[in-house]
């Protein structure tokens, strides 16, 4: 599981020191080979230059989307950027430990009630047994690392 997760942050890193971002990370989009990652649809993709001229509009599966892009009011424009993909690198990480889709006790019609959860701070809990270093890359948690 490690291993995995250290390719998908490889792999992303790679897309970012080329100022790309993903912008549809989420389990449907990371293929497993022969135990490697691969990206995939790469649709929604953009040179950051080109990203920040745009207003993001929400695109993706719930979970995975940057909360940020949630919490914009009408007057205000959030733009993804390579943060947002490192937030979809957590909740990949978090599904990675866990073996579960993220927020699967909600059913798997992620619809606006999911949208304003994740708006009010909810986030699936640390899975029992994943070892601190890891949980803390994923949570946010930097204390212990």
């Amino acid at each position: 599981k490690l291993k995995l997760a250290f390719q998908l942050a490889s792999a992303v890193s790679h897309l970012h020191k080329r100022d790309i971002i993903h912008r549809d990370l989420h389990a449907n989009n990371v293929l497993i080979h022969q135990k490697n990652i691969k990206l995939a649809d790469f649709g929604l993709s953009k040179k950051i230059a080109e990203a920040s001229s745009n207003i993001s509009k929400i695109h993706g599966v719930i979970p995975y989307v940057d909360p940020k892009v949630f919490n914009k009011n009408q007057n205000e424009k959030y733009k993804l950027d390579k943060k947002s993909d490192i937030y979809s690198i957590g909740v990949l990480m978090w599904q990675i430990s866990s073996g579960y889709q993220p927020f699967s006790s909600k059913g798997v019609n992620y619809d606006l009630s999911l949208i304003l959860s994740i708006s009010n701070g909810e986030r699936e809990e640390i899975i029992v047994g994943t070892p601190i270093e890891y949980s803390n890359l994923y949570s946010g948690n930097k204390r212990n690392i």
